[in-house]
């Protein structure tokens, strides 16, 4: 990423030194919301701090580096932007508060197999169907949910307090696992339903992206991670009388590690310029920088754990942890081949320059 500036230094400072300090990872999202660092991206009129995407990217980076899957992406970068565009709802500005004061988390569900379908009732609308691989949905109690609606995609705000949801989450490293929820028959309130048609269409498109792009942010810092503890223990692991670092083929796989690394750096600040861009570019440069950190997360991963032998396949090692945090991430907000196959089906072409 380009240089950090004053304001994003001292951000990275403050998250740096609370992750290097928690004894208990679910001590961490209280304590961001005590320090006031819930939200700092929002709009004003949200209650944020209007630091924008930049700053979301110097959050995630720094996560990116504890290997833990935490509410940060969920909460942050999926659900609070979209909930600040709806602020002219009371109900929508008290939950915002309960959010960053971190009394609640929220979410956005987007995947599914098969839609979920939601039906006009008397009282409001019927929600059924199992929504796939939820960020941080196995804590989060607020869902912002996508749905057709009469054939047409929509948005529904559910408060997982008040209706019968089943959650099954997945095993990973961290407070916030991802989960499947079960929405079987759900009734809610004519309120909850917050966008439909063009306008669902194109909130979805920018939350995926924004997903994106701060995905592949967190990848930077898993990366980086991984080859400063990879160069580390190839200085002081010695074998037949002198360090690791003294063999030549060990250099060069850490040589490899160094080049893609600074690729993939290059490629995020191309997506974060690229953020503004139209939907259409947008979308396609956003795939290209997945694309990048995908392959680069993938020959940095295995080459960390090769290098460090078996110590680095061990859950307690951060060696071992951040592997499979970018093992998650590579098939998080697109794997490899769907990012492919999104560019070659499309006419779009990426300008790097």
């Amino acid at each position: 990423m380009e240089a950090l500036t004053d304001e994003e230094r001292m951000l990275w400072d403050s998250v740096a030194g609370i992750l290097s300090e928690i004894a208990d990872p679910a001590d961490l999202w209280p304590q961001l919301a005590e320090l006031g660092m819930l939200g700092l991206a929002l709009p004003e009129s949200a209650g944020g701090a209007e630091l924008g995407p930049q700053a979301l990217m110097v959050f995630a980076r720094a996560f990116g580096q504890a290997g833990l899957a935490t509410p940060f992406l969920a909460s942050e970068a999926l659900a609070m932007p979209l909930l600040a565009q709806w602020t002219d709802r009371p109900e929508v500005s008290a939950l915002l508060g309960e959010i960053m004061s971190g009394a609640r988390i929220a979410t956005l569900a987007l995947h599914d197999l098969k839609p979920v379908v939601a039906r006009r009732a008397a009282d409001g609308f019927v929600l059924s169907g199992v929504k796939m691989v939820v960020p941080a949905g196995s804590v989060a109690d607020i869902v912002i949910v996508s749905a057709m609606l009469e054939e047409r995609p929509a948005l529904f705000l559910l408060d997982l307090q008040a209706i019968a949801a089943t959650k099954t989450a997945y095993m990973q490293a961290g407070p916030a696992a991802d989960a499947d929820i079960a929405l079987d028959g759900v009734t809610v309130g004519k309120t909850a339903l917050m966008a439909e048609g063009e306008e669902a269409v194109r909130l979805i498109a920018e939350a995926e992206a924004r997903g994106q792009l701060i995905t592949c942010a967190e990848m930077l810092g898993g990366m980086e991670k991984l080859l400063e503890l990879t160069v580390d223990y190839l200085r002081d692991r010695r074998q037949f009388g002198q360090p690791l670092a003294g063999f030549q083929a060990l250099q060069h796989a850490a040589v490899d590690m160094y080049v893609e690394l600074e690729t993939a750096r290059a490629m995020l600040d191309f997506g974060g310029r690229m953020f503004g861009a139209s939907a259409d570019e947008r979308a396609a440069a956003l795939d290209a920088v997945k694309l990048k950190m995908n392959a680069a997360a993938k020959l940095i991963g295995e080459s960390a754990v090769q290098l460090h032998g078996g110590i680095g396949m061990t859950e307690e090692s951060l060696t071992g942890r951040i592997f499979g945090r970018l093992t998650a991430l590579r098939i998080s907000a697109g794997d490899s081949r769907s990012c492919m196959k999104r560019l070659l089906e499309s006419d779009r072409s990426v300008a790097l320059a």
